[in-house]
């Protein structure tokens, strides 16, 4: 880069700014293992490639799977998640998809069953309070986790959820008899894929 625009100032920063958009570099930093000197990502006095982050004494891996309090760590949460993926993978993995609120601006909401049981997922992509009105086919007999604590949350089952900013709920169901549950659009699949990723980006 630097020879082909050696001669043209503003092509070299035209490349420069290119390229510091498309790079990856900037989301990338040294793992942050522990607390110890380069996060514990190398040895003492080896100097890493990319800079530690600053937070590293205090954000780190070591810390969040020691985390005791009523909030779960990152860590944590996502134990619990794929714990709770490998124990019903029948639903999770292999099971039946079906989206139970296509138009809500800020809850994207739904199901997955399988032959034996059944599960439903609701989350607020939203930093303000929401009430959803549960519709009938949920069918939720009790909430099993949620994302602002490590037991099972207080949540209304019927009528009326009332979720805070970004809180997600995973609620188990009995599953339809009749199959009734199951996906028959996948045009309806695709699409809140395509929303979960938007509002996760």
């Amino acid at each position: 880069m630097e020879q082909a625009a050696a001669k043209d100032p503003k092509q070299m920063d035209l490349a420069r700014k290119v390229i510091g958009k498309k790079a990856r570099d900037h989301a990338r930093t040294p793992v942050q293992w522990s607390a110890a000197e380069n996060a514990g990502f190398c040895p003492p006095g080896v100097k890493p490639w990319m800079r530690v982050n600053d937070d590293y004494k205090t954000v780190n891996a070591e810390a969040q799977r020691k985390q005791e309090s009523k909030d779960l760590s990152v860590l944590q949460f996502w134990q619990r998640g794929l714990e709770n993926r490998k124990q019903h993978k029948d639903v999770f993995v292999y099971g039946d998809f079906h989206l139970l609120d296509e138009d809500h601006p800020c809850i994207f909401a739904y199901k997955r069953n399988s032959d034996k049981e059944a599960f439903v997922v609701v989350l607020n992509f939203s930093g303000k309070h929401v009430e959803w009105k549960i519709p009938g086919n949920a069918k939720v007999k009790s909430w099993v986790a949620g994302t602002y604590g490590p037991g099972q949350p207080e949540l209304a089952t019927t009528r009326t959820l009332k979720l805070r900013p970004w809180e997600g709920a995973l609620g188990k169901q009995t599953p339809s008899v009749d199959g009734t549950d199951m996906l028959t659009n996948m045009d309806s699949y695709c699409g809140c894929l395509s929303l979960a990723r938007s509002c996760m980006s």
